[in-house]
């Protein structure tokens, strides 16, 4: 049985940029309403963090020793972006989930594409799960969080360094295509 860890250092940083991000998503209209930090906490604690655990789990999995690092220049800037253009341009870079291994040899491009390719298929999955949910229910929450999901999904797709997109594309075209496919198609259907 795997042994799946936290250190409380990755701990502290997962909170920190959760708790930052939900913040900054939510202003300005948290300075009058507090408690819409709480829908974004719940948004981006599923899209944000389920994207990053969906890379550490999988590189995890593969053998190798994996955690996440906050970026808190990234975190300044998307904080500073939010401010300055009063919550209207968003653009958030908080961490990312390292991995290697002391005992592998250096990560396989397969590996290294499966690890990438992780989150942004968390991401397809649950855009797909929130938007049945919101077309069910209706219920504005679920919408958001299908909308969120698509968008860090199609973002982190994007063949360009160093995003995930370029690392799936390097190990697999194919799996490339069939992954930006439903983004596309849930790009339709949510705007």
């Amino acid at each position: 049985m795997e042994k799946f860890y936290f250190s409380k250092r990755e701990l502290k940083e997962i909170i920190i940029s959760v708790l930052l991000l939900s913040v900054i998503f939510s202003y300005p209209e948290v300075l009058s309403n507090p408690s819409v930090a709480l829908i974004y906490l719940f948004v981006l604690g599923t899209a944000f963090l389920g994207h990053e655990l969906s890379h550490k789990f999988t590189a995890m999995h593969l053998g190798y020793f994996s955690e996440y690092r906050m970026w808190t220049q990234g975190l300044l800037l998307a904080l500073i972006f939010a401010l300055i253009s009063g919550g209207s341009i968003v653009f958030a870079a908080p961490g990312a989930v390292v991995f290697g291994s002391f005992f592998l040899s250096r990560p396989t491009k397969e590996d290294i594409g499966k690890i990438s390719a992780a989150g942004p298929l968390f991401n397809i999955v649950f855009t797909f799960v929130f938007y049945v949910l919101y077309v069910l229910f209706s219920i504005r929450l679920f919408y958001t969080s299908a909308f969120v999901n698509m968008w860090l999904g199609m973002f982190n797709l994007i063949p360009i360094p160093p995003l995930d997109g370029s690392k799936i594309f390097a190990w697999s075209p194919k799996i490339w295509i069939l992954m930006i496919a439903p983004t596309i198609i849930f790009f339709g259907f949510l705007f």
